[in-house]
């Protein structure tokens, strides 16, 4: 129980930390492809937002008085 227990809490080394150089590391293709669904899916919304907004009626006479 205990050569268990010892083994299991020994320290592992840890890998040794890559340096990134940055005229190599890209977002790639999957960054475009999720920033262009964000963008459509954000006109829609405004549009759909537009379009909510323009049927809502307001009795503005009510509230001058």
């Amino acid at each position: 129980m205990f050569s268990i227990l010892t083994r299991l809490s020994t320290v592992t080394p840890a890998p040794t930390p890559m340096e990134l150089n940055a005229e190599t590391v890209d977002p790639g293709p999957l960054a475009a492809v999720v920033f262009t669904f964000l963008l459509i899916s954000l006109i829609i919304l405004l549009f759909s937002m537009n379009r909510h907004i323009k049927r809502i009626n307001v009795n503005r006479n009510s509230e001058s008085k």
